[in-house]
């Protein structure tokens, strides 16, 4: 009986291997795989920056739609990304002021200002921001860093924006 057992099994596993080693996608004459839904009803969803409207299944052509900040692929194969850089525009020391950090912001945003003066060393988050959706600018006059820059110690000093959306 365990023979006969241990024979079915292996004639199981051969006729699943020899199965699977013949499919492939969209090879037979018989079928088919296209990209396409049923699409009808559908809605609009808002938040309170956004609104989108669509159906419950879209049609299947893909059309992307891009802004500076947002990139959306509709369609059956579509997806949401949103695109969200952080970036220091530039960096500017003046011997009255001090040293001057300014980055375009998108307004909502979160901002944070981090400053290091060993880049082996932790960074120290230092002032939080959030965007106006213009230039944005902070100043290190030495108030929150501990010391104020000199031309010295402008040869020391690292900035880091950090941010989210």
């Amino acid at each position: 009986m365990k023979g006969i057992r241990n024979h079915l099994l292996f004639s199981v596993v051969v006729v699943c291997l020899a199965a699977m080693g013949n499919v492939t996608a969209q090879s037979s004459a018989s079928y088919e795989l296209t990209r396409s839904v049923m699409s009808g009803g559908g809605t609009t969803s808002t938040s309170a920056s956004y609104e989108l409207t669509g159906t419950l299944g879209q049609p299947s052509p893909v059309d992307v739609s891009d802004s500076a900040n947002y990139n959306l692929g509709s369609g059956f194969w579509g997806a949401t990304v949103k695109l969200f850089t952080v970036a220091i525009e530039s960096i500017s020391y003046s011997i009255a002021e001090g040293v001057r950090v300014a980055w375009q912001s998108i307004a909502g945003a979160s901002y944070t200002v981090y400053f290091t003066e060993d880049l082996m060393d932790v960074w120290t988050a230092l002032s939080s921001f959030t965007g106006t959706g213009s230039l944005m600018e902070w100043l290190d006059d030495g108030s929150e860093t501990g010391t104020p820059p000199t031309v010295a110690s402008v040869l020391k000093r690292f900035y880091r924006l950090g941010g989210q959306p």
